[in-house]
């Protein structure tokens, strides 16, 4: 194959249309230096450069049969690079908002999830609080502002007064209250 000026001509440049690899090794050796500085200059790394370059190669081998001169060679593989670094940047665009939007949902779970295990602990440390109460004011405590419970049920279901389960819920509001500000203040 003869190259003239980076021009195949003749009978080489036919056989590079029949698919000859050969002739098609030929082109590739001298136009992928150009190709590559050409991606190189658009801003790809090095290694993206190449694929970009390696690309731009395999779709002039698949699409040989738009050129029609071997003086359309270098302006085809010009366009094709350039449209290849141009998606190129917008892939990688697109990856890194993406990344960062993935970032912040996961930092959103993340946090959500801590709150969930903050909210168990702090569950669980509630629970045993209570636990300390005596029994009657641990009840009255449980149905009253876990359960929902009306303070005029609770008194009926358990044979005493309203007023009585009003000053068991104060005591028993009051110890807690106290006991959680303790550990909080341990805590943070």
């Amino acid at each position: 194959m003869e190259v003239m000026n980076g021009i195949l001509e003749g009978v080489d440049f036919e056989d590079f249309m029949r698919g000859d690899p050969k002739a098609f090794q030929k082109a590739f050796d001298f136009y992928f230096p150009i190709i590559f500085r050409y991606a190189l200059s658009k801003g790809a790394e090095r290694e993206d450069a190449e694929d970009i370059s390696q690309e731009a190669f395999t779709l002039l081998f698949l699409h040989r049969d738009k050129i029609h001169s071997s003086k359309d060679l270098y302006p085809y593989l010009y366009i094709i690079t350039k449209r290849l670094c141009i998606s190129f940047f917008r892939k990688k665009i697109s990856g890194e908002k993406t990344v960062k939007e993935a970032s912040l949902e996961w930092s959103s779970i993340s946090l959500h999830l801590e709150q969930k295990i903050n909210f168990g602990e702090l569950n669980c440390i509630l629970q045993q609080i209570i636990a300390t109460l005596p029994p009657q004011q641990q009840e009255i405590y449980r149905r009253f502002k876990l359960d929902d419970e009306p303070q005029q049920e609770i008194a009926d279901s358990m044979g005493i007064s309203r007023h009585t389960v009003k000053n068991h819920l104060q005591v028993a509001t009051k110890l807690v209250r106290l006991k959680l500000q303790k550990i909080y203040f341990f805590l943070f």
